[in-house]
């Protein structure tokens, strides 16, 4: 009986002793792991969105992987993504982070990619100290007053200023009429900057006109104001759906002034139509683009995909890529020390054009006028900060 007590008990530890070495083994490759969680629309109308940051999130993961993974001081370490839909609202945004946060352990976040869901994330983002980069949101509250939190885009107060600063300077436009959304922050946001900067630039806004989503199938109301008012450049700051049915309203009404738009517009809808003639967009990203990494960045992302990149996918990249670059740059994987690492690392080299931050999370880099002319929307100059 005694003996057979001792070989139970020396089984009982020989069990013991193999479970903790599975578990050691178990936190040494979570040591060796690199957690990045990404927050994309999968379901709903922009589930292509989503499709294409995923498609560009683990591009630039394999990308990093095959080269060892991340290098830490002296070991790399593997990058794997996890990846949650927001389903298409601020709701499924917020439990998305959450999941990341709280139940996967991410050290970074990338995403969402719409202002109305990445605002909430960045609130809990930097309440828990997670560093997060947003791809694609422009709207200044994103970032405002946070300190682990950055984008990849210009701001809305800076694209706006660069196109109605670009109306004055470069088209010599005397006067403007902007029609906008006033219930979307972003609408609203690039318009009242539109007409502050184009008025401090000696320009004259002849209308300023509003319509909310309720009323975006009819807007002769509007359009009728704006062409008793014959502006030189029309401003539509809206998204791509409004700005179609607005402009093929405002054609019909024998309005001809020059369009002007912001990243809210697909310019690959518009390219081949010939109300869209002559017309000026702000944007972040351009197959057009002819720098090193955005030639290798379009090779890669249509040799894997079959399509070339859209700018929801550039961005993505560069996020990511980013994200390498800080972590290599600070050595360590802890939210303070990537923080720091992005204000002090050397500009980094992106698919979208060279980045660097200063005094917030939001990135000094130039911005893209995009002119549709001869069926094509093609670069037509980009204007640096």
């Amino acid at each position: 009986m005694k003996k057979q007590l001792i070989r139970f008990s020396l089984l009982m530890l020989f069990l013991l002793f193999c479970c903790a070495l599975i578990g050691c083994d178990k936190i040494k490759k979570r040591r060796h792991e690199i957690k990045i969680g990404l927050i994309a629309m999968l379901t709903g109308e922009n589930a292509s969105n989503g499709k294409n940051m995923v498609d560009a999130a683990k591009l630039a993961v394999d990308r990093i992987n095959e080269q060892g993974g991340v290098k830490l001081e002296k070991h790399t370490h593997r990058v794997v993504l996890m990846v949650e839909d927001e389903k298409g609202s601020p709701d499924g945004a917020m439990e998305a982070a959450r999941k990341l946060i709280f139940q996967e352990d991410v050290h970074a976040l990338v995403g969402p990619q719409f202002s109305s869901s990445a605002i909430p994330v960045a609130r809990l983002a930097e309440s828990e100290k997670v560093l997060m980069i947003a791809p694609m949101s422009t709207h200044p509250d994103t970032t405002d007053g946070k300190k682990y939190v950055f984008r990849i885009p210009y701001i809305d107060t800076f694209q706006g200023m660069v196109i109605a600063r670009f109306a004055r300077e470069r088209l010599h436009a005397q006067s403007a009429a902007v029609l906008y959304d006033i219930a979307a922050v972003y609408n609203r946001t690039l318009a009242e900057i539109f007409r502050r900067t184009f008025e401090e630039c000696g320009g004259k806004i002849v209308a300023f006109e509003t319509y909310t989503t309720d009323q975006s199938l009819s807007f002769t109301e509007q359009l009728d104001r704006i062409s008793e008012r014959t502006p030189n450049v029309l401003f539509l700051p809206n998204y791509s759906s409004d700005v179609l049915i607005q402009v093929q309203q405002a054609r019909g009404r024998g309005i001809e002034a020059k369009l002007l738009g912001g990243d809210g517009w697909d310019p690959s809808k518009f390219g081949g139509m010939p109300d869209f003639e002559d017309s000026y967009i702000t944007r972040h990203w351009d197959p057009g683009i002819e720098s090193s990494p955005a030639r290798e960045f379009k090779e890669l992302y249509t040799e894997c995909y079959g399509r070339q990149p859209e700018d929801v996918a550039a961005t993505t990249f560069d996020a990511f890529g980013l994200l390498f670059a800080a972590m290599e740059r600070a050595g360590e994987i802890d939210p303070e020390s990537l923080q720091r690492a992005m204000y002090i690392m050397e500009p980094f080299k992106g698919v979208t054009g060279t980045i660097t931050y200063t005094n917030s999370g939001d990135p000094v880099k130039s911005v893209l006028i995009i002119r549709i002319k001869d069926g094509k929307a093609s670069v037509y100059s980009i204007v640096e900060p």
